[in-house]
């Protein structure tokens, strides 16, 4: 029978797998789709290799957050296993496994290519490119999800990776510290500062003022984005290594390790659902497009759609009453004709 302490530990579990998840999941559903609405209606951004970058990082972080946040939420929370048989646990696992790799991708290409961008090396800066890049980086990352089809199943009704020695040390060895942990951040670190430390260049220069202050604004938000998946990946990732690594026997032992897990998964979490906002706290041209995207393009163009659907309504019926009246008016004569004669 479990202690009182484990009890108040997994109900406090419960709660934050139903509460602070939930807020998460949809800040981040909210907040990735104005992204997605934003770089696709302004030219700065759909014509730039850093906008679609931007966007596709978007689309995988609504990816990652619908395929994994969510069952975690209704396995967690409300005890709902979605997970619970062989295909669905490989296909979530799949789906979660490759969109946080191409979302990481995606935001290191974003500082590559930012830095580039501003060098004499810009013309490898282009729109042809960035869609090679992301096409490449789904052919990889989607070969390597053929290992979730090898070593995940759910043999008890929970899915989990199947014992392999080879595949636990590549988790833990390999996935967790250097494909989630240390290479991407280590890339977004070293060109967010080349980026940052070139433009700062360019400002003292006499160079095109719309460029700048594109460029500027670009800079602010891939650093900003860099030290804050920073600030939430090194600690999911030390855990992990730290739990993969570790056995453990101990109930109330076991039961902190479990809310530690918890904190630091929903903090990583926080990375895919937070962009939109951060964005919007670091950048005055940001928050300006957000308005102008929204009440200035989509909403006018929802008041053009809705009057046109009204006058689309009234138009059948004028001319319906109209032909009646025509059609009535040549009974009408055609009578008197046949009277007359």
């Amino acid at each position: 029978m479990s202690s009182p302490y484990i009890l108040q530990i997994n109900f406090i579990i419960e709660q934050m797998n139903i509460y602070v998840a939930l807020v998460i999941f949809i800040t981040g559903i909210i907040g990735g789709l104005l992204n997605i609405i934003i770089f696709t209606s302004l030219k700065t951004f759909r014509r730039t290799s850093c906008g679609f970058y931007l966007t596709v990082t978007s689309i995988f972080n609504v990816g990652q957050t619908l395929s994994a946040l969510s069952t975690r939420i209704l396995d967690s929370g409300f005890s709902i296993d979605l997970t619970n048989v062989s295909w669905s646990c490989k296909i979530r696992t799949f789906l979660a496994q490759s969109c946080v790799l191409l979302s990481l991708t995606s935001m290191s290409l974003v500082t590559i290519d930012q830095f580039i961008s501003m060098t004499r090396y810009k013309h490898f800066s282009n729109l042809r490119l960035a869609h090679r890049h992301i096409i490449i980086s789904c052919c990889i990352w989607c070969f390597h999800g053929i290992f979730v089809f090898l070593y995940w199943d759910a043999p008890n009704g929970r899915c989990t990776s199947l014992i392999s020695l080879g595949y636990e040390k590549y988790l833990s060895y390999f996935y967790l510290p250097v494909l989630l942990g240390c290479l991407p951040i280590f890339i977004m670190i070293t060109f967010s500062l080349l980026a940052f430390i070139k433009i700062r260049t360019l400002a003292s220069r006499q160079i095109n003022i719309v460029r700048l202050s594109r460029d500027r604004q670009l800079t602010a938000m891939a650093l900003s984005q860099v030290a804050f998946t920073v600030f939430v990946s090194l600690p999911y990732t030390i855990f992990n290594i730290y739990d993969l690594n570790t056995v453990t026997t101990n109930e109330d032992e076991y039961a902190r390790l479990q809310l530690i897990g918890t904190v630091t998964v929903l903090l990583y979490y926080e990375n895919f659902a937070s962009s939109f906002y951060i964005f919007c706290c670091v950048s005055k041209r940001f928050r300006k497009q957000f308005i102008y995207v929204i009440f200035k393009i989509h909403l006018n163009w929802l008041r053009k759609l809705s009057n046109n659907l009204k006058s689309n309504q009234i138009a059948p019926s004028m001319e319906l009453s109209i032909d009646g009246r025509v059609g009535k008016a040549n009974v009408t004569i055609h009578d008197v004709s046949i009277q007359t004669s």
